[in-house]
């Protein structure tokens, strides 16, 4: 027959090895109070690695031209570049304002938020290739659909980090305010806008693509730092 496994008793510990224990348990507890804010520089640093990564995907897809007659395209493959480059810096920026102010402590629905966003924005290179190679309706069309869900997933993360951070009745006065409703109303109306406009002028709804980050460059959402 099998034996009982001996239970040990923490009396039978030595004085030294007691407080070995105790200071692996302090230590233990230490990590995990430690762990929201670490999460937090690593989900930056994450968020600053892939977006930085997206550009210089996006960039090496622009060609040469090795001819005249391929200028115009280079020209237009560079617009499209600009035009990538800018809403990518945008969402790089909102982040950043959003982790600096409010989201100290990301939970794990946050993470969890941010690896689908990253995951979604790590398609418009695909999109912008495919609009450097041909500038049609389709292309633009599914461009603003992966830009679309990227600044839904923008606004979850914003949400759900304020939440964290304050009691609701703050969230009402930070998150929910009246100027970020009227932000997320114009750049989510705007973007559906250039959806629909792409299936008529793919050309000029990508150009217009421009309006969102720099509205959101010159009327950024006000904030209040929560201490």
């Amino acid at each position: 027959m099998l034996r009982n496994p001996r239970k040990h008793n923490f009396d039978q510990f030595s004085d030294q090895e007691k407080e070995k224990l105790n200071n692996v348990k302090k230590e233990l507890i230490e990590a995990q109070k430690n762990e929201p804010e670490s999460l937090r520089e690593h989900l930056q640093a994450f968020n600053d690695g892939v977006m930085a990564i997206i550009i210089t995907i996006i960039v090496l897809e622009i060609q040469p031209a090795l001819h005249e007659v391929h200028y115009q395209q280079f020209i237009n493959n560079i617009v499209v570049f600009l035009i990538t480059f800018f809403i990518v810096a945008d969402f790089w920026y909102d982040l950043h304002l959003a982790f600096s102010y409010y989201i100290f402590k990301p939970s794990k629905t946050i993470a969890i938020l941010d690896f689908f966003f990253l995951a979604d924005l790590s398609l418009l290179p695909v999109m912008t290739k495919w609009i450097m190679a041909e500038t049609s309706t389709f292309a633009v069309a599914n461009f603003g659909i992966v830009f679309l869900i990227a600044k839904i997933l923008e606004y979850l993360i914003q949400y759900f980090g304020a939440r964290k951070t304050a009691k609701y009745s703050q969230i009402m006065n930070i998150i929910i305010s009246r100027s970020l409703m009227i932000k997320m109303f114009i750049t989510l109306f705007l973007n559906i806008i250039l959806i629909v406009l792409s299936l008529f002028n793919a050309k000029l709804a990508m150009i217009l693509y421009l309006v969102i980050p720099v509205i959101s460059f010159l009327f950024p959402v006000k904030r209040t730092k929560i201490m």
